[in-house]
């Protein structure tokens, strides 16, 4: 089934991109966790939460962005992708959870 149309995240700053980035790391983390375990809380040390820190992303869409390539546009395009997925909108200020598809 389609997502359906994407939000354009390329005007975001990186430090929305960051919130935005760990919004859908959280909402993964969740699925991966009810996937995995049910209802059960999981072993003690088991799939512990460990989201890329904001200095490290913030290297990496530099990085992306100073590269030739559209990198930093595919970068972008993957957010936007998995937001719509996991029910995150882009451009909300606290990013709240939205009905997933």
């Amino acid at each position: 089934m389609a997502i359906g149309p994407l939000t354009d995240t390329s005007s975001l700053s990186i430090d929305r991109l960051y919130d935005l980035y760990h919004a859908i790391a959280e909402r993964d983390h969740e699925f991966r966790l009810q996937s995995q375990y049910g209802s059960t809380p999981p072993p003690k040390g088991h799939c512990e939460f460990r989201p890329l820190g904001r200095q490290t992303f913030v290297q990496r869409v530099l990085h992306y962005d100073s590269l030739p390539t559209a990198v930093g546009k595919a970068f972008r395009a993957r957010l936007s992708r998995q937001a719509a997925a996991y029910g995150v909108d882009p451009l909300s200020r606290t990013f709240t959870k939205t009905n997933a598809a």
